[in-house]
């Protein structure tokens, strides 16, 4: 995919699409040994832009829980089609930038995954992962996720500061995630936004539970008695994400 066409990126923000090497990353990220296995699953990563006010004009913030002074565009092929989460932590975790990442499995589809990064309250002069919003695998035909990327080119995005710049990323991107329950992406009042923001975070923490139970439900050392209990909880849970669901839809379509 033509990331740099479809997020109409400026031309003076663009890298050249240079590799960088695993080793980088290793180093870079401090990575424990389970970390570097992960950088496995994908092929290459490579730097597409990096936005900035030298490349860009987005003032860059720096306060105290801040401190941004330029977003980096990365795309990363993986070897195999699948979930990309673990991946997405561990290449967020080695750059001390906002990151986005955009990725494309060998099949065409494509996902995006988006930090925001703050001070470390614990070590000076370290930050931290503040935020992830991920946005799954997904066809970039599918009419569902038009509105998302019409959102997320460069001049949708707001651009008084990279704060500003990097937040409305994450916000679009957690809304896009929301699209593989709800059947679009989802729309709402300004006076509504931080409702919608607040059941979508709910909604992605039931989908994570849901699959945390559903792995458990498939075990098959779990004994009868468990696989019932995990059944009934995996139901339930189902049950809720449903209805969360449905509350998302009203709030957009009311």
């Amino acid at each position: 995919m033509d990331w740099v066409t479809t997020l109409n990126l400026p031309s003076a923000t663009l890298a050249g699409g240079k590799t960088i090497p695993k080793t980088v990353l290793t180093s870079q990220g401090g990575l424990a040994k389970a970390e570097e296995k992960l950088l496995k699953q994908y092929s290459r990563l490579t730097h597409v832009a990096t936005v900035q006010r030298a490349t860009a004009r987005i003032a860059p913030v720096s306060d105290d829980e801040h401190e941004i002074g330029s977003v980096i565009y990365l795309s990363c092929e993986l070897v195999r089609s699948g979930g990309f989460g673990e991946l997405a932590a561990v290449l967020h975790k080695a750059f001390p930038n906002p990151v986005v990442l955009l990725f494309e499995e060998p099949g065409g589809k494509v996902g995006v995954s988006v930090s925001l990064k703050r001070k470390s309250h614990a070590e000076k002069g370290a930050v931290v992962v503040e935020r992830t919003e991920s946005a799954r695998l997904f066809d970039s035909e599918d009419a569902a996720y038009a509105d998302y990327l019409a959102d997320i080119r460069h001049a949708a995005l707001p651009q008084s500061d990279l704060l500003a710049y990097v937040s409305a990323l994450c916000d679009r991107t957690a809304k896009a995630a929301a699209i593989a329950s709800i059947g679009e992406y989802p729309h709402c009042k300004d006076a509504d936004t931080p409702q919608l923001m607040a059941l979508l975070a709910h909604l992605r923490d039931s989908q994570n539970e849901i699959n945390v139970l559903r792995s458990q439900y498939r075990d098959k050392e779990a004994t009868l008695a468990e696989s019932s209990r995990l059944r009934m909880a995996l139901k339930k849970k189902e049950r809720e994400h449903d209805k969360l669901a449905t509350e998302i839809k009203e709030l957009c379509h009311g």
